[in-house]
């Protein structure tokens, strides 16, 4: 048994990889922590399904609308280059605290860890809102992102807690709806607000959601608490694991985004940041195999070729998908000429067909049991659309333009979701949030590593491009100007040099369409070699959906139960003798029928 294990084990007639069985008040003690398995009646699992939709839109939608805006905020702080960072800021502190979440949510619990993050994320919106200076928005949008990166995965992490795995696929595929909304929507919003408003309308509209969200987080959210005295839990956080991977993520993430932007890939600046980066990454993996009781990565897991094969094709995943959101608006808006709410508007294609084939391929697992072929299927047409955008020419029509971008939109739909039913499929119910943390990862270091490479590469090509033309035609101010603010300049440069321009960037977005093409090739034979297909009902299913019920009922048992005013003592032993009474059915192997 390894030291991170739950409150239950299985019995010995179980297989290895069997999954435990905790009851519904199952409490921790000094060396497990509280199984939050608590499947929910059909009900519940709906009002918990919308609040974890709720608050997965509210953290996606600041991300997409902030990326459309960037232009316009680059000329409110005279920032040029420089206002990539507003970006770049939220996806580093986001990813770098990625992998803290999952084991957060085992030790403080589910609720708690996501009312803590949505705090964190509304005071760094509210203060993004009212920057005066471009310092402090940066400073603000970081701390906006220790919280919004979170969202998503926590939300992820409760339905898991709530229904079954078989019934994931079907729930985590309409759960990813809300994904593919905030791709879709966020950046015609965020295009609306900053060319006809202002951008802090951004920050403001992400305010009251979030207050909605907590509303529903507190009142809809039936989830299994976990007990315990605070210091013992504090204890219990592998402190030392989270600041070597804090530091260790923001150092390789920083240098990649300075990569190709701020310094060449060859400078002392990314080097060093990289090489400490890396070593301290090492210093990670050494501490998190010997050290603590409870790590942040179980390096166990990754003795599975499912979860192995789950964390490179979700790595290409976010390369993908971050590369397509944040870049497809500004390939249109320079390759067509297309306004920026009409290059956002140009997403709702690839993002509904992502949400219908999402929700599909989530039914499709539940009702089949499979997910393997689906996952083939995506990456096979996303490859397919992706080497089809790289085709597109000045004069392609827009039918051709939507056409292929739904077929990426049918990959990023059919990789996303089932990959998940089939990580968490593969471990136990004790690794479930710390897995599902490192596939969120996983993928977010994709996302910044390819924003990092797709814009370097964007960059080599216009610069290229650029210096092989005489310096009667462009001057190294003009040549500065058009390789850190491209949409802007070209508007504002003489025919000939614009069309230079234009043919320019379109010659760096076929390359980059080219590289995700390969990539998505080659995710799918990782996939068909790694992502085996595993049975996905579980024999104690049956008995965890009775434990659900009968927690729910005394759930509603200890609400009309009257309390004695002016006596806490009574009241608060009432309390205590209801989790005996519920730790003493769990002891028996399961609850009452109710």
């Amino acid at each position: 048994m390894q030291p991170d294990s739950v409150a239950s084990s299985p019995t010995a007639s179980e297989p290895a990889d069997s999954p435990t069985t905790a009851p519904a008040s199952a409490p921790a003690t000094a060396d497990t922590l509280t199984d939050q398995t608590n499947y929910l009646p059909r009900r519940k699992i709906i009002s918990v399904f919308l609040a974890c939709a709720t608050v997965s839109i509210t953290g996606l939608l600041d991300e997409t609308m902030v990326a459309v805006a960037l232009p316009i905020m680059s000329s409110d702080f005279n920032a040029g280059s420089q206002i990539s960072w507003v970006a770049n800021a939220f996806f580093v502190t986001s990813t770098s605290f990625q992998l803290t979440y999952g084991r957060l949510s085992d030790i403080w619990a589910r609720k708690a860890t996501l009312l803590v993050l949505m705090l964190i994320f509304f005071i760094g919106n509210v203060a993004s809102s009212v920057s005066k200076t471009f310092i402090e928005l940066l400073v603000f949008r970081a701390i906006a992102g220790i919280g919004g990166g979170g969202l998503p995965t926590i939300a992820q992490v409760i339905v898991s807690d709530v229904v079954s795995l078989r019934e994931r696929g079907k729930y985590q595929g309409i759960l990813g709806i809300s994904v593919a909304f905030a791709n879709g929507v966020g950046p015609v919003i965020g295009g609306v607000f900053a060319s006809h408003v202002t951008w802090r309308w951004i920050f403001w509209l992400t305010l009251p959601m979030t207050v909605v969200s907590a509303i529903m987080v507190w009142f809809f959210m039936p989830l299994k608490p976990v007990e315990g005295d605070w210091r013992v839990k504090v204890r219990r956080v592998d402190w030392l694991g989270v600041a070597l991977i804090l530091a260790s993520s923001t150092l390789i993430v920083l240098s990649l985004t300075w990569a190709g932007s701020e310094y060449s890939w060859d400078s002392p600046h990314v080097l060093v940041t990289l090489i400490l980066g890396l070593a301290i990454a090492a210093a990670f993996v050494v501490w998190e195999w010997k050290g603590p009781r409870f790590p942040l990565l179980p390096l166990r897991i990754f003795k599975n070729s499912i979860v192995v094969g789950a964390a490179i094709t979700q790595f290409i995943n976010g390369f993908l998908t971050m590369v397509q959101v944040f870049y497809l608006p500004t390939f249109y808006q320079m390759a067509y000429g297309y306004s920026p709410t009409k290059s956002g508007a140009m997403l709702l294609p690839l993002t509904v067909v992502q949400t219908f084939t999402s929700t599909f391929s989530g039914l499709i697992v539940t009702w089949t049991g499979r997910y393997r072929e689906l996952i083939l299927i995506g990456w096979a047409m996303w490859s397919i659309g992706l080497g089809l955008l790289a085709t597109l020419k000045a004069d392609s029509p827009i039918g051709k333009q939507i056409g292929y971008s739904i077929l990426t939109g049918i990959g990023i739909g059919q990789t996303f979701q089932p990959s998940l039913v089939a990580v968490q499929g593969a471990l136990e119910r004790k690794d479930m949030a710390v897995v599902t943390a490192m596939r969120s990862f996983a993928r977010n270091l994709g996302g910044t590593i390819g924003l990092a490479i797709a814009g370097t590469m964007i960059n080599n090509v216009l610069s290229s491009r650029l210096h092989s033309l005489p310096s009667s035609i462009i001057t190294p101010d003009q040549l500065k100007a058009i390789v850190n603010n491209p949409v802007d300049t070209a508007t504002n440069l003489a025919e000939p040099l614009r069309d230079d321009v234009i043919d320019a960037y379109r010659q760096g977005f076929r390359d980059v369409f080219i590289l995700l093409a390969v990539l998505a090739a080659f995710a799918f034979f990782v996939a068909a070699a790694l992502l085996k297909h595993r049975n996905l009902d579980r024999d104690d299913d049956k008995d965890l959906r009775e434990q659900g019920l009968q927690f729910v009922k005394e759930l509603k048992a200890a609400k009309s139960r009257p309390r004695r005013a002016g006596d806490p003592r009574k009241n608060a032993a009432e309390e205590k003798s209801l989790s005996a009474t519920t730790t003493s059915e769990a002891d028996g192997g399961r609850a009452e029928k109710p």
